[in-house]
């Protein structure tokens, strides 16, 4: 596991295969972490518990959405990607 937060950003930033795959790999970081903020926020301040399986299901739709928004140029690949993960 990478000491710092950088170093596991650099990790994620060689992931993928062409141009948009890759642009892919560097936006699921910021899914997890996005997607953690809201769920601690939802804890603290509304008193709201998803289960891990929710929170997973709320990260993997933020990846999609937000790749879908700026980065489809091949939907196939995408769905293959979510497949893998």
């Amino acid at each position: 596991m990478p000491e710092h937060t950088s170093d596991l950003l650099s990790c994620w930033i060689r992931r993928g295969g062409n141009k948009t795959q890759k642009k892919w790999w560097r936006i699921i970081p910021h899914c997890i972490w996005w997607t953690i903020w809201r769920e601690r926020n939802g804890r603290n301040f509304e008193d709201i518990f998803n289960n891990i399986q929710k929170i997973k299901e709320s990260c993997i739709a933020t990846f999609y959405f937000w790749c879908k928004e700026h980065y489809v140029e091949n939907a196939k690949q995408l769905v293959d990607l979510l497949g893998l993960l």
